[in-house]
């Protein structure tokens, strides 16, 4: 029997990505191929800006979609990402290319997704380091419309619902839950 690294990644990712999407009320896998899955579509419905009018007025969008590719050298290198859906974002090209900043074989994948989420929400944006320049300009000028959406995309895990009572300590100050 031999031991694939690649697919134990690929699979835990999954497993972590059904976790967030189960969680969350804004992440949704809209389609994922492979087994384990190495391409997915996923839909992030949380506002977000498609465009702004001549005169700089935001106009919202509510659905918005990006491709993840885990390609053969994942994680080592970034998954490739596209951009589907209209979006207006310093860090996002009008091609649909995207720079998540540094990548590193530790991040996985549910932590990506919550960062393309916040980078819709803009709550996550670097102007200083365009893809699009027109959008930074913009979101410099604009800071006091951010986050466009507040809202929390992780959702409660388990670990979130767990509440600790009271501390007892014995005579050798080993803390009793």
């Amino acid at each position: 029997m031999s031991f694939d690294i690649r697919e134990t990644r690929l699979r835990n990712d999954n497993r972590q990505i059904l976790d967030l999407v189960n969680r969350s009320e804004f992440i949704h896998v809209a389609r994922a191929e492979g087994n384990p899955p190495e391409k997915y579509l996923i839909r992030f419905t949380c506002k977000g800006v498609e465009k702004v009018t001549p005169s700089g007025k935001p106009i919202y969008r509510e659905s918005h979609e990006v491709s993840v590719y885990l390609h053969a050298e994942y994680p080592l290198k970034q998954p490739q990402l596209k951009w589907l859906s209209p979006i207006f974002h310093p860090n996002i090209h009008v091609t649909g290319a995207v720079c998540i900043g540094a990548w590193w074989p530790a991040k996985t994948l549910d932590e990506l997704l919550l960062t393309l989420g916040e980078m819709v929400q803009y709550k996550n944006y670097d102007p200083r380091d365009p893809m699009n320049s027109k959008a930074a300009t913009w979101a410099l000028r604009n800071k006091s419309l951010f986050p466009v959406d507040r809202r929390d995309l992780k959702g409660q895990s388990l670990s979130d619902l767990i509440v600790l009572g009271e501390e007892e300590s014995d005579d050798l100050s080993i803390n009793i839950l």
